[in-house]
């Protein structure tokens, strides 16, 4: 090899490993739960939080945003299963749902009891939840998105979706909520919270890009497992 090809390469490799080394240093930067988040956690099997009866007939399958540390959305699952609603919270590859978005499989195959599941996600865990349900219509009964939307086209799809936004939201804007609903499906059902923003979804503080809400976060969720809940009645 021409020593000009050699110092490309080399150079090629270097610059890989130095922007590897940079996502890694950004993604280890998480968004911490909060102490009350902590002391909802009860029950984790391989790495995943578990919350209510494996034996229910409904389940759900929740992936957390980017960056942010799965116990954050504990109050969620916390409250579901207050509902009568199994649900699972994964730790998903550095935060990042994108990096496993078919979790979902293993999950649904390690609960076979369960005769019914529901794939929802904050952010960008709402868009790979819904890419998950995409490729696999016939595993899943429904979406529900908070503070997201598809990435994939579900406007010729009937699959129930549910879309949960905050009005304050500085990350998933009013204005690209609004835009990406032509990818949504036939079957979709839009709520907005008043006053509520993209961090108040999980329990970790505020987010960088976010706008300040007008509400807390506890009452933002309450509002959410609200919504989905009567969501989740009206499916069967």
């Amino acid at each position: 090899m021409k020593k000009w090809m050699k110092i490309i390469l080399l150079s090629f490799i270097a610059l890989l490993v130095f922007i590897t080394a940079c996502f890694l240093i950004w993604a280890q930067a998480a968004y911490k739960p909060t102490k009350e988040a902590l002391s909802l956690v009860q029950n984790k099997e391989d790495g995943a939080m578990v919350f209510g009866n494996p034996n229910a007939e409904t389940g759900i399958i929740f992936y957390q945003g980017a960056k942010v540390e799965a116990e954050a959305y504990s109050y969620i699952g916390y409250e579901l299963q207050k509902k009568g609603y199994f649900t699972v919270i994964p730790q998903l590859p550095l935060r990042f749902a994108i990096f496993d978005v078919n979790k979902a499989d293993e999950i649904i195959k390690s609960y076979p009891q369960v005769r019914r599941w529901y794939i929802a996600g904050h952010s960008l865990g709402g868009a790979m939840g819904a890419r998950y349900a995409y490729e696999n219509k016939d595993k899943v009964a429904g979406i529900m998105f908070l503070a997201a939307y598809p990435a994939d086209d579900l406007s010729n799809t009937s699959i129930p979706i549910l879309s949960v936004y905050g009005e304050r939201d500085g990350v998933a804007t009013l204005s690209q909520m609004k835009e990406k609903e032509q990818l949504l499906s036939k079957n979709t059902t839009l709520h907005m919270i008043k006053g509520g923003n993209h961090a108040h979804f999980g329990m970790y503080g505020e987010q960088k890009g976010d706008n300040k809400s007008t509400i807390t976060a506890k009452q933002q969720q309450k509002e959410t497992i609200e919504v989905m809940t009567e969501w989740l009645n009206r499916q069967h």
